[in-house]
């Protein structure tokens, strides 16, 4: 039988590592080392994946830029789709050009 725990709060990387502490050791402020991916950067202009540290794209010359994955206004997850948040408005689009 399946556990029915809403998890939902449990969304940020320090409730995440909080959860994950208490499931190992049985006590929040565990240390665990939970690798964390980092994204990879895109071109501004072709939207070609690269590298971690290269500054233009080998393709076109283009910027190379990492993508959004948290909501700059209030921390929220978001998708790389999303012109807005969801949870605070704030505009990703402006956000993404900078």
């Amino acid at each position: 039988m399946g556990s029915n725990i809403d998890l939902r709060k449990y969304e940020n990387p320090d409730s995440i590592q909080d959860a994950f502490s208490r499931i190992v050791s049985g006590k929040s402020g565990y240390k665990a080392v939970i690798d964390r991916k980092k994204p990879t950067p895109k071109c501004s202009k072709c939207t070609r994946g690269g590298d971690e540290g290269q500054k233009f794209c080998p393709q076109c010359g283009g910027k190379m830029v990492l993508p959004l994955t948290n909501c700059p206004g209030c921390k929220k997850s978001i998708d790389d789709s999303e012109k807005f948040c969801t949870e605070c408005g704030h505009d990703l689009e402006a956000a993404r050009a900078k």
